[in-house]
């Protein structure tokens, strides 16, 4: 008989630290080889240490798991309530080992991004919907943030990353430029410049236009070349609320061309022919000494894109 001769078996047995996943490994094989010998030609070693490995756990327990027939050896009632939670438990360590290597390699967590405004059409979801496709086990969480919310949320480890049309310089960041892009005029369906097909920077000079509480610096730099100060009649917190307020007749907007995704009533957009002169541009921003699995596998996906024009 294997254990300790004169044991009670007990079914309110005590899990131990001591008891370590290999004992379970071999207790498992046993159990369902009922054969000391198939169970170590199973595991690849041989019987004695297979045999003093079933008793040490049986010591630790304090209970008989198995007790000796003419054809093997049969479980105990303390075998069989062992049996039912050794599996549970190797199938556990099992899915943490998995687990810690799809995160090793950026396959499985969280990850809280920093979005804001226009950033978040067309391009950010393109990106982070290539990125879950082939990381389904990852949490994305987004946060909505302004410019200078997403960097303070950077430097206090809140956010792996940041997404915006404009980063400026932060002690510790690393600035990544992901897509240029064309601006357009978005127009109220009442406005006569939506009989034309295109438009010239020029035929905005007489414009009401909506402008940003902070203006684009790819806007300011296309007005300086054609030399000429725009008709500001209102202001706007990001390029998403100058659309809206297009659509209220409030003025004309001059947006980058991802915005044409927002489609609302009223709007119709025309592209600018000089639109390509003074590109805006979308970054992103992460801390510089960011080691993290989920970011470096974010990156790949943002270098892909890029790469791809």
């Amino acid at each position: 008989m294997l254990g300790i001769p004169g044991s009670i078996p007990s079914a309110n047995m005590v899990f131990t630290p001591d008891m370590d996943i290999r004992q379970l490994k071999y207790f498992i094989a046993v159990a369902e080889e009922q054969h000391i010998g198939r169970a170590a030609e199973r595991l690849h070693i041989s019987q004695p240490p297979l045999t003093r490995q079933i008793h040490a756990l049986e010591e630790e327990l304090g209970v008989l798991l198995f007790t000796r027939t003419k054809w093997g050896v049969t479980l105990t009632d303390a075998g069989e309530y062992l049996l039912d939670h050794a599996r549970d438990i190797k199938s556990h360590v099992e899915l943490v080992k998995e687990h810690a290597r799809q995160a090793g390699r950026g396959r499985i967590g969280r990850m809280d991004v920093g979005v804001y405004g226009s950033a978040m059409l067309n391009v950010i979801p393109r990106i982070l919907n290539t990125f879950t496709a082939k990381n389904p086990e990852v949490k994305v969480v987004l946060h909505a943030l302004n410019k200078g919310r997403q960097i303070e949320a950077l430097h206090r480890g809140q956010i792996l990353i940041a997404f915006e049309r404009y980063f400026p310089e932060s002690k510790g960041l690393r600035i990544e430029s992901i897509y240029s892009e064309p601006l357009c005029v978005a127009l109220n369906a009442r406005n006569p410049l939506t009989e034309l097909d295109c438009l010239e920077l020029e035929q905005l000079r007489d414009e009401p236009i909506i402008g940003e509480v902070t203006p684009s610096i790819a806007i300011k730099a296309l007005f300086e070349k054609h030399r000429f100060e725009p008709i500001v009649v209102q202001q706007s917190q990001d390029m998403i609320s100058a659309v809206v307020m297009a659509a209220g007749g409030f003025g004309t907007a001059i947006v980058p061309s991802s915005l044409k995704s927002l489609q609302l009533p009223n709007v119709i957009y025309r592209p600018l022919r000089s639109g390509a002169e003074s590109p805006i541009e979308l970054h992103c921003a992460y801390r510089n000494d960011e080691q993290s699995p989920l970011l470096i596998s974010l990156l790949e996906t943002v270098r892909e894109f890029r790469s791809l024009g």
